[in-house]
């Protein structure tokens, strides 16, 4: 098997993966997640591979294994980042993680 077809096949099983545990809202969504994440998880397959020091190595495992993490890794970000951008109250809720992420709350030293 070639290390590019690896790469491939591995970004369709992780995007698959990741879309069992974190289900699309519907078929289009479906679709163009996939339609992102499988080239993306190709792509970056490499930089996941010096990144995992596990997964580095010129076997097609390695590639396979590779692919699978960057296909599963770049779903949940495109998922997470379309849905909250689509949110009516995206400012709000950043605002309110912003204040959360902030420390502590001043109360609680009273």
């Amino acid at each position: 098997m070639d290390p590019w077809l690896a790469k491939i096949v591995g970004s369709i099983i992780g995007v698959s993966i990741s879309m069992i545990m974190v289900a699309p809202r519907n078929w289009a969504n479906a679709v163009y997640r996939g339609a992102c994440s499988i080239p993306a998880g190709v792509i970056f397959a490499p930089a996941v591979q010096k990144i995992l020091w596990f997964l580095d190595g010129s076997g097609l495992e390695f590639h396979l294994a590779a692919g699978c993490a960057a296909g599963f890794s770049t779903w949940f970000v495109l998922e997470a980042t379309a849905r909250f951008l689509s949110s009516k109250d995206t400012i709000r809720r950043l605002l309110e993680e912003m204040v959360r992420l902030g420390g502590p709350d001043h109360r609680d030293h009273e």
